[in-house]
């Protein structure tokens, strides 16, 4: 697993994946996106593919943390788990080079406020990519992170098909405090993908 700087949260979420950084094969399709976890429960993750197949934008609207007075755990984190499956010519293979969120958090005295990613692609768990910012009170005010420039964790070789898993949470920590705090996250959540072609030399990438 490696680890970086980063985030991830919502409330109002939206994301685009774009095929970047040449050579990038043509005929790119997003076949499939889901999200399921207690920040995107069925009904409250909205989305929409575009004509095209290759962008994607994901919405949120109960993708927020909350503590202090009459918080519970269940308030204090989320998480959200969507899953994009993508279609492509055989002899390629992708990373995810770039991911940007934009939020707003209100932390009182003693809180910090915590967004973690990790991104995984399906059957190869052992690849993880995991982005977090903490962000410690007080605070009140936007938040940016821009972050993985330079990540090379690719899909395997050998096939036309890969899923990346992108793994979220977010938690503001200590739940019982005496002043309330709020994280969330606003639109828009974007990750950019590089290409490359497989290395034919390479065995393990059969």
């Amino acid at each position: 697993m490696r680890f970086l700087s980063g985030l991830l949260c919502a409330s109002a979420v939206s994301a685009a994946v774009i095929a970047a950084a040449p050579p990038a094969p043509k005929d790119i399709k997003i076949v499939n996106v889901t999200a399921i976890g207690s920040g995107c429960p069925v009904g409250h993750a909205y989305v929409n593919v575009d004509a095209t197949g290759t962008i994607f934008d994901v919405a949120f609207d109960e993708y927020i943390v909350t503590a202090g007075p009459g918080s519970s755990p269940s308030n204090s984190r989320k998480n959200c788990r969507i899953s994009i499956n993508l279609q492509f010519p055989a002899g390629y293979q992708f990373s995810v080079i770039e991911t940007r969120f934009t939020g707003y958090a209100s932390l009182s005295q003693g809180q910090t406020g915590t967004c973690r990613a990790g991104y995984t692609f399906a059957g190869d768990s052992s690849q993880e990519v995991v982005f977090q910012k903490n962000i410690l009170a007080p605070y009140e005010d936007n938040y940016n992170m821009i972050a993985g420039v330079g990540v090379e964790s690719f899909s395997r070789c050998g096939g036309s098909t890969a899923i990346l898993n992108v793994n979220s949470e977010i938690r503001i920590t200590p739940i019982s405090t005496p002043y309330p705090g709020t994280m969330t996250v606003r639109a828009p959540y974007k990750a950019t993908l590089q290409w490359r072609r497989c290395d034919p030399t390479d065995s393990s990438d059969a």
